[in-house]
């Protein structure tokens, strides 16, 4: 069977000051998001409230998008969450799929992806919450975020968007210049090395769903990451001064 893909662009609404900040739960519809496929509905099991966004999977879907978009960034982190969950289209549905998100930084010319997952059984509401890197979206830069939707095989079911929580900090003038905490090899396969010119006092790796994996404190700036399965991740490092800093690294 052909397989489908929908996608969710999400952004922010134009602010009118330097720093991205906005919730969507759905509840009115204010006009600052349009949708191809995905339509807000208040017929649907929602997360929070009484409307949402759904889209349907099956063999005769079509690609989708819903978009907000924002040059308000001041380049600080972002932190992202939104709530999502499946559930069966007709009696002999069943969720067979994948769900990908992914942030653009210059206005959904690139995108990096910071979440992927496979959906293969009906979950109710569920937390994606991800915290994009301070400088990895410059100042005014045309940020995006996307969630694509992709069914596989024979699965026909609702994908349910809800309660988007989007905002950025306020970026201090001692924070102006790059962070420079480094990590290699990446790819790894057994030993991650973190540099950076602060003393580190510890490292926590989370896979792109938020869930954590491993925490440890730091002592030579190494992590052993041998027991993680292949695959992508995050590791938040915090220095002697309770500054975090998160990057991606891939494992082997």
């Amino acid at each position: 069977m052909k397989k489908v893909l929908c996608s969710l662009a999400v952004g922010i609404a134009a602010l009118s000051f330097s720093q991205i900040n906005d919730n969507q739960g759905f509840e009115v519809d204010n006009g600052n998001y349009s949708n191809v496929s995905f339509f807000r509905s208040k017929t649907t099991p929602v997360c929070e409230g009484s409307y949402a966004l759904i889209r349907s999977f099956w063999s005769g879907g079509k690609v989708g998008s819903t978009t907000f978009s924002s040059f308000s960034s001041n380049g600080a982190s972002i932190t992202v969450d939104f709530k999502y969950r499946t559930y069966l289209l007709g009696t002999s549905g069943k969720v067979e799929g994948s769900m990908k998100v992914e942030y653009s930084a210059d206005g959904g010319t690139t995108y990096t992806e910071i979440g992927n997952f496979t959906l293969d059984k009906v979950i109710t509401c569920t937390t994606f919450s991800y915290q994009i890197p301070q400088g990895e979206v410059p100042k005014n830069a045309g940020f995006k975020l996307r969630v694509s939707g992709e069914q596989a095989g024979t699965g026909d079911f609702y994908l349910i968007l809800d309660d988007f929580k989007i905002s950025q900090g306020t970026l201090a003038v001692s924070d102006v210049a790059k962070n420079d905490v480094k990590i290699y090899p990446n790819p790894v396969k057994n030993m991650l090395i973190i540099n950076s010119s602060s003393k580190l006092t510890e490292a926590k790796i989370s896979d792109f769903s938020g869930r954590l994996i491993k925490a440890e404190s730091l002592k030579d700036n190494k992590i052993d990451v041998s027991s993680l399965k292949a695959g992508s991740y995050m590791i938040t490092v915090t220095d002697e001064n309770s500054k975090q800093t998160t990057s991606k690294f891939v494992k082997n």
